[in-house]
């Protein structure tokens, strides 16, 4: 396939925002997907069966054609592209430039759990003392200040939700790989160019911020 020049930046990592980064990824596009929260799929993630068939519905989103029907590409379990790259817990601070040479400067909060270390063996979370309702479960039950945001995601790991976390220390005693940084606290920036606006798909775009934290800029 031929190559494309530039890049493409999809705000929201729902079921929309899926699609889009792989329509373009398939079209050969560099595509950098960005979502604010810990994980992808939005709603339709917490989905388990869906009516009239009564069967998974996210693996529809997936292109029709020229694609491996391997079990690697099961959405439910997570998103795999050679043209995708996922950036999660990422917001958007600022879009300048003009049509054709877009920079966008991006926002990222850490997990403070080093996602390369995290075997998911669940130790941090059964020591964590402190319990707060799980969004995930639309509220109806509780989860820890350090949780997996979606139980079935391939790969896994643990994060921290650092405005519930107490800062105790447990979670970090008791893991093993030492994955868990409680120190670290710091956001950091970075820009990335999107070429061409034609090829920015807003998803969920919604006003943020991020002037007030540290900035590391990397181009790309």
């Amino acid at each position: 396939m031929e190559t494309k020049t530039g890049s493409a930046l999809v705000i929201g990592a729902g079921i929309s925002g899926i699609r889009s980064a792989l329509d373009l990824a398939e079209m050969n596009y560099r595509v950098f997907l960005i979502d604010k929260s810990p994980h992808m799929g939005g709603m339709l993630s917490q989905l388990d069966h869906q009516f009239p068939t009564n069967l998974c519905g996210m693996c529809k989103m997936l292109p029709t054609i020229g694609r491996d029907a391997s079990s690697q590409f099961c959405l439910r379990k997570g998103l795999f592209h050679e043209n995708i790259e996922i950036l999660l817990g990422t917001e958007m601070s600022s879009l300048e430039g003009e049509p054709g040479n877009f920079r966008a400067t991006l926002t990222s909060a850490p997990s403070l759990v080093d996602a390369e270390k995290c075997i998911g063996c669940g130790l941090c979370s059964s020591q964590c003392p402190v319990e707060v309702p799980d969004d995930f479960n639309a509220g109806l039950t509780m989860r820890k200040a350090v949780y997996l945001p979606v139980p079935h995601n391939i790969p896994n790991h643990f994060v921290i939700d650092t405005d519930a976390c107490a800062r105790c220390g447990e979670c970090e005693k008791v893991c093993p790989t030492g994955a868990i940084n409680l120190k670290f606290d710091m956001r950091r920036a970075f820009r990335i160019l999107v070429v061409d606006d034609e090829l920015v798909v807003r998803d969920s775009l919604k006003e943020c911020g991020g002037s007030r934290f540290a900035k590391r800029m990397a181009r790309r």
